[in-house]
């Protein structure tokens, strides 16, 4: 597949690791090998390659990301208010306030390198952020539910899976899952926004982290294979599963009526492909529309 004229200029504009390494795989029908030249399928076009890197990937990336901030800043909200109810807005750097029911030096220094990285956000902060600057400079303190606003996804996270089990659990209650559940979806929503936000390739994600079984996989008759469900477990559409359970209906049918309008625009740029393939790669199961329904 040569690249001349306008493939040509385009290149010159991206990396050319991002666009056509990281978006040819569907398009190839030999890989390569140490004596051989990988080859393309019969007609592959690099339009078909930039039109799911530019026009598809790109825009899938934003639709993602709109709702996992949404779905992070009610999270926030939600540990801000349950831990400082039982302990005080300002009382998060006391180790005896976290899970240690274990008893472990494991979980010990799991708790303690979190309160180092929030007292690491701070000292970061501190100077940079209004809110921040004023707490510390009025009252030598900085409530949970303001810092919360310069935590990470991660680090919220991480927060989280520190606290005790019954503080965990009256967040996760909301959303009528258990605590585990929660932690396992904050995990796999972390990495998402970290390739959103980096503007990595979105639209194959694969996340080392599953989510476990859910009515959402039942109702959708996914079939299972070793246990797990064969999608929606550590794929893209194990993500909108997950935002499925957190966000609002109305919110989330919107998110669906976007990815739709992504994919049908895709699919009439799609010669050598068809836009089916794409949807395997991302995990999505083939009724998927359907989980607005659920």
């Amino acid at each position: 597949m040569p690249y001349t004229g306008t493939p040509k200029r385009i290149l010159e504009n991206i990396n050319y690791y991002n666009l056509i390494n990281g978006y040819k795989e569907l398009f190839i029908l030999t890989p390569g090998t140490a004596t051989s030249e990988e080859k393309y399928k019969r007609g592959a076009k690099f339009s078909e390659i930039y039109a799911l890197y530019k026009k598809f990937d790109r825009e899938l990336r934003m639709i993602f990301l709109k709702r996992i901030l949404i779905v992070e800043n009610q999270i926030k909200s939600q540990i801000a208010y349950e831990f400082s109810k039982k302990y005080g807005h300002d009382n998060y750097l006391k180790t005896s306030n976290f899970d240690l029911t274990r008893g472990d030096t494991k979980q010990l220094k799991k708790i303690v390198n979190l309160i180092k990285t929030v007292q690491s956000d701070i000292a970061r902060q501190v100077d940079k952020h209004g809110a921040i600057n004023h707490y510390m400079s009025e009252y030598g303190y900085i409530p949970l539910w303001v810092l919360v606003n310069i935590l990470s996804l991660g680090t919220i996270s991480y927060f989280y899976s520190c606290m005790k089990q019954t503080d965990r659990q009256n967040i996760s209650r909301i959303y009528r899952i258990s605590d585990a559940d929660l932690r396992s979806i904050l995990g796999i929503l972390t990495l998402c926004r970290n390739k959103c936000a980096h503007d990595e390739r979105l639209y194959d994600f694969r996340s080392h982290i599953y989510i476990r079984t859910n009515s959402i996989h039942r109702s959708l008759s996914i079939p299972m294979m070793y246990g797990r469900p064969k999608c929606g477990n550590k794929d893209l559409f194990a993500v909108l599963i997950t935002l499925k359970i957190l966000l609002k209906n109305k919110e989330f049918k919107e998110m669906v009526s976007e990815i739709k309008k992504a994919l049908n625009k895709l699919s009439k740029e799609l010669f050598v492909i068809s836009i089916d393939d794409v949807l395997y790669k991302m995990g999505f199961a083939r009724n998927w529309e359907d989980i607005e329904l659920i």
